[in-house]
Order: structure tokens, then sequence, then C-alpha cells
């Protein structure tokens, strides 16, 4: 059966897109990102000026006038994970948080609530329930939604069993897998690991990887929404010959051999570009497939850029119908070519659309069999090895 949620974050500061440039068609949820929290547990404006000023609340809520079925939420977020911490471990800053959210929804005409507590620790996991629960008491007589974004792997700070009781919806960020924290590039979000991976990249680095975790840990399929970015991360290589073999830096000019999976990176230089940015300003870079992890990337001298663009999330989106979980979580829908700048309008979030709602994907279908197109490094190995013994032999045999 399709999927039913496309759940769209929408971040109203980002690339100056408007309420307005949006389709809420390809919508079930929007989560405007963020509002912010205090210690005391009241809701403050993330942005009043576009939030209020703009008429940015009035203009996204209206987006429900187009799709009448669009659940507009709020999201608490952009707030320092002490303050949540501190907010969800009393019962009385739990109460005003409350109060406050209750105040906000109505005011301003929000379906429900986000929470984007980026990330509770093991001292907050019973504070973490307890907070939700608060919540979903004062929502369900109004008819208000309750949701979360949580890390791609189940760490001690969630109880899974338990915060699954009183959420509707668990949006799984399954991104940011490497970035400036990393010694390494590392696709943003792969689908699939890679034979490049060390055991432990292999078993939580990659979407395949976090929903399992996430549904043995006992997270309900009808409540799973998988997240997927619509952004990819820049890396400059430490070096373009670090951990290179010495005799595959004799054949440079045959392969790039420099900008493979996991190579060691400069930490202090690295980015993050929008779908719409790297579909306008680097088409010129060299551009590879790796068909394990289903995911491009693109290189020029010592920089390497992995990303997502329409064949990625298009495998993305078939394997998440595969697996039978509610549907799918986009950050963020201002990325997309929201325009049509650069491809038709909305890209990204069209190819979702035309893969969870109109068909059913067979497991099987997400994978490829051509084992050269695995991963185009190691086939490069392959050639320069052989061009290697191939000019070892002439050497040998130059006398007769």
């Amino acid at each position: 059966m399709p999927c039913d949620n496309i759940v769209c974050y929408y971040v109203p500061a980002y690339g100056n897109i408007g309420p307005e440039d949006l389709d809420p068609s390809l919508c079930t949820h929007l989560n405007y990102a963020f509002v912010r929290l205090d210690e005391k547990g009241n809701l403050y404006f993330g942005n009043e000026y576009l939030d209020i000023t703009k008429g940015y609340y009035e203009r996204t809520v209206a987006l429900k006038e187009r799709n009448p079925k669009l659940k507009v939420l709020l999201s608490v977020g952009d707030t320092d994970a002490a303050v949540f911490s501190k907010v969800a471990a009393s019962h009385v800053t739990r109460r005003v948080l409350v109060n406050s959210t209750v105040d906000w929804l109505t005011r301003y005409s929000f379906d429900g609530l986000d929470v984007h507590w980026e990330k509770p620790a093991p001292d907050d996991a019973e504070n973490f329930v307890n907070l939700l629960r608060d919540l979903r008491e004062a929502f369900d007589s109004r008819g208000w939604l309750l949701s979360a974004a949580v890390y791609p792997n189940p760490s001690p700070g969630y109880d899974v069993v338990k915060i699954s009781k009183f959420l509707h919806m668990i949006n799984l960020m399954c991104y940011d897998f490497y970035g400036p924290w990393s010694s390494t590039t590392g696709q943003n979000s792969p689908l699939f690991a890679s034979t490049l991976d060390t055991p432990y990249q292999r078993d939580n680095l990659n979407i395949a990887a976090a929903l399992s975790q996430w549904l043995n840990a006992g997270a309900p399929k009808d409540k799973v929404n998988v997240g997927v970015p619509f952004y990819g991360r820049l890396f400059t290589l430490a070096s373009p010959y670090a951990g290179v073999p010495f005799y595959r830096r004799l054949f440079t000019f045959i392969s790039p051999i420099q900008h493979f999976l996991h190579a060691p990176i400069d930490q202090t230089k690295t980015s993050s570009l929008s779908y719409l940015e790297i579909c306008k300003k680097y088409k010129n870079w060299t551009t590879a497939w790796d068909n394990e992890q289903k995911n491009h990337y693109k290189y020029t001298s010592t920089q390497w850029l992995g990303y997502d663009d329409e064949e990625s999330i298009r495998y993305k989106a078939r394997y998440v119908a595969s697996q039978g979980v509610a549907g799918m979580m986009i950050w963020q829908i201002s990325q997309d070519d929201v325009e049509g700048k650069c491809t038709r309008k909305q890209n990204l979030l069209k190819v979702i659309n035309e893969e969870l709602r109109e068909r059913y994907v067979d497991p099987s279908t997400v994978y490829r069999s051509n084992i050269w197109a695995r991963h185009p490094e190691i086939t490069s190995q392959i050639i320069a090895f052989i061009i290697f013994l191939v000019l070892f032999m002439l050497l040998l045999n130059w006398d007769d």
C-alpha cells in the first residue's frame, strides 16, 4: 500500500521562499520551523519579524485553503538541548510549556506541535516521556497532533516504546551521517552501507540501518516517517593522496584516485549546500554514482561533495515504500528547486510524491546488480593494478 505521510519542514528564513511559492498538495503535513523555548517553559518567536510582521504564520496556515487535508504544525526547536532538559525535568516547567503551547496553537491556528529536541541525553529519557505525556493529554481533546524529530539511531535518551505511545508521528532525521565532526568524506544520507565502511559505519550510518534500529527498538511502523535531506555536504580533502597506495598514485592520469569514500578531510573546511545550489553551480564538476549507497557525489581538485538528487531520492522513496512505514519526512523543502530555476518546480518533492502516492514497490527493485558499477573507485583500483602489472611485465622482458 502507498505510504500516507509526506511531512515537509519549512524554514521561512531560508532562501526567500514564501508560503505562496509552495504547492501544498505535495505535503500531508507541514512543520513550520521554528518557535523557540526558554528555561521557564515559555515559547517565544524564532523570528518575530517574519512570523508576525511579514505574516508568515498566517500565510503558512492559509495554505490549508488550497489543500484542506493539509495539517500545519508548529515545530519547537533551534533551542539548546540543556533548555529542553531543564524544562522537561520539572512538572512545574512542563505545565508552563503545555499552557504556552495551548495558547500558541490556539492563537495562530496551528494543528499541532512538533518537538525538535536535539537530543535527549540518557538522563533525560524519563523526563522526555513525561513531557510528551503532558502535551498529549492537553492535545487529545482539541484534536491536535504531536510529533517529534529524533536522531537516526535510538540512543539511550529515547525510551522508544514509551515515547511511541504518546506521539502521533516519529520523524527520523536520517541525514548528517557525515559532516564537519567527521574525519573523512562520507555521504550525508546514504541509503545503504558501503563495502568501504567500518563495522560501526555499516551498522549505524545509513538509512536502512537507522530504520531497522528504530523498528527493532519498538517504534510502530504506522508512526515512523523516514527523513531525507534536500541538501548535501561539501568536504575539502586533507590531501588528495592521503591514504592512497603508491602504485595508485602512478596512474592519476587514468583515474581520479584521490576522490574516494572515506578519504581524510580538513575539518575546518566543510559546508552544506542546498539541492538548488548544487544543481545550478556545480554542473561542471565530475559526477560519480555510488551504486552501493545509492547516491551521487561530485569532485574537483581537492573537494568532494556528497548530495541527493532526483535519482537518489527516488531510490530512498522506493525503499521506504517497500518497508511499509508511515511515510517520509523532508528537511527542508525551501532547499528544493521551488521556483524551477534548474529543473521542474519542487522537483525532489514531486519525486517523493510519485513514488509514495502512486505505487507500491517491491524491495528487490531498489538494488542494482552490475558489480562493476557498485563503486567506481574500486573499479579504478583494479584497472590501475592491471596496467601496473602490464608495464612491469614489459620492463622484465625489455631485453628480449
